[in-house]
């Protein structure tokens, strides 16, 4: 979200698929009530097949709300509430009630406009499955004091410092530190967000975010390829056995194998360079996917995340990707929807932009102390 406003010519055309959505929420759903007997249709090649286009989006928090305690299932009546909540907040996003020019009122100038209708909340509390409650472990004070000096180095303050990001569900939208980029310096192009460098966006794993939250998933008889909508990044897995690449070797989305067990894809990815922490974990982070297809429409994700340098545990997240024709049943009711090109590039002249802005706040700021 942090580049959007800086380019917003080369996303116009990537927006397109984020908009078909807009009008058509994915059914509620229930991940661990799909059906465990569904037996997926073959590749050629005799694979489960995992091929199409799949949306990553759902409403359900990642961390279980202090105020749920140890309740794991919603009821009905509150998912059927927090369903109403999911797909209203889109609506007046565009307010004007803050002060001209503040951090929260430039936030909002992301209007619904670049916001799809959510995915409908699961009837889980949280996305995290493992620990029973239903939160990202904590992490260690090792992996504290290198998440400060890592922010320190770059000039990040406010929730841009905190290794979790922004708590949405207690922080409001385009509040300082956000996902707008706030809460990091503008010196130089490198205190700039990967994101708004067009260098990767998020990387892996993937969490379901505020738009762009299409995949592609590709097979053939020794490969899967993902292809992720943002930035296009492209996940190449070998399933042919191979040995992870030497240790020395760091990739900014990290060194995949895959195999299958059954109905299921496992993909165990390691090797990540230390540039871009998801939760602040660098490059010892160890990531475990299973792909499953659980229904014609859907299939079912899930991710176990270990760096005992970083957390104190090992922890398991959940949720359901729903197939793209499902939810917008086709533009013209035949022709499949496509995932279309991001179109981040480097020459993004709204980096030149954002750098003279704070050199000409600078000035003004000297002016005024004189």
């Amino acid at each position: 979200m942090s580049d959007r406003p800086l380019a917003l010519l080369r996303t116009a055309v990537g927006v397109v698929a984020v908009l078909t959505l807009a009008g058509a929420p994915a059914a509620t759903q229930t991940v661990d009530t799909a059906k465990k007997t569904y037996k997926a249709p073959r590749t050629p090649d005799g694979q489960p097949d995992l091929q199409g286009i799949w949306n990553n989006t759902v409403s359900t928090p990642l961390d279980r709300p202090a105020a749920f305690g140890g309740k794991e299932r919603l009821t009905p009546d509150e998912l059927a509430q927090r369903t109403i909540q999911a797909r209203r907040s889109r609506e007046n996003r565009d307010r004007r009630d803050q002060k001209d020019g503040s951090v929260t009122d430039v936030g909002r100038a992301y209007n619904a406009f670049w916001f799809p209708v959510p995915g409908d909340p699961i009837d889980r509390t949280s996305l995290v499955l493992d620990p029973p409650d239903g939160r990202v472990p904590p992490l260690t004070p090792a992996a504290l004091k290198r998440f400060a000096e890592y922010s320190a180095k770059l000039g990040r303050f406010a929730s841009a410092a905190n290794p979790a990001g922004r708590n949405d569900l207690e922080v409001e939208d385009g509040t300082e530190g956000g996902v707008d980029g706030r809460g990091t310096r503008a010196d130089n192009p490198e205190d700039r967000r990967l994101s708004e460098r067009c260098l990767i966006f998020g990387g892996v794993p993937r969490l379901p975010g505020g738009y762009n939250n299409h995949l592609r998933i590709v097979q053939s008889r020794d490969h899967v390829v993902i292809e992720m909508e943002q930035i296009h990044d492209a996940r190449i897995i070998p399933l042919d056995g191979r040995p992870h690449i030497p240790s020395t070797v760091r990739q900014w989305l990290g060194d995949p194998r895959g195999r299958w067990e059954g109905e299921t894809l496992v993909v165990e990815t390691t090797n990540f360079n230390d540039k871009n922490p998801f939760r602040g974990s660098f490059e010892n982070l160890r990531l475990v996917e299973r792909f499953t297809r659980t229904g014609p429409n859907t299939v079912t994700y899930s991710m176990t995340v270990s760096d005992p340098t970083t957390f104190a545990r090992p922890w398991t997240a959940e949720w359901p990707y729903t197939r793209l024709d499902a939810m917008v049943g086709g533009v013209d009711g035949v022709t499949s929807p496509q995932m279309y090109e991001y179109a981040c590039h480097e020459g993004n002249i709204g980096l030149v932009g954002q750098l003279s802005g704070s050199r000409a706040t600078e000035r003004k700021a000297g002016q005024s102390r004189k």
